[in-house]
């Protein structure tokens, strides 16, 4: 017999419900379809991605095809550039 931590003389009380049919029939469909679904994308992937982290390089001196280096957002070529 389970007791309180306060009083261990009072027996612990336990909350209880009847369990409902169908609930574990249900949880294992639901886990394979999520498994199913999730091993579609993993294999209709296009590979590994290209862009990613390369472990402590210089992520500044990377510049992606077509696009310039530009150190001001100013769309005005008078205005200083505010950082």
């Amino acid at each position: 017999m389970a007791v309180t931590p306060g009083n261990p003389d009072e027996p612990l009380q336990v909350l209880k419900h009847d369990p409902v049919p169908g609930y574990p029939k249900a949880f294992a469909i639901a886990f394979a379809v999520m498994g199913l679904y999730l091993l579609l994308i993993l294999f209709t992937s296009p590979g590994p991605a290209t862009h990613g982290d390369h472990g402590g390089e210089d992520h500044g001196s990377h510049q992606e095809a077509g696009h310039e280096d530009t150190t001001s957002h100013s769309t005005d070529e008078n205005e200083p550039a505010a950082h």
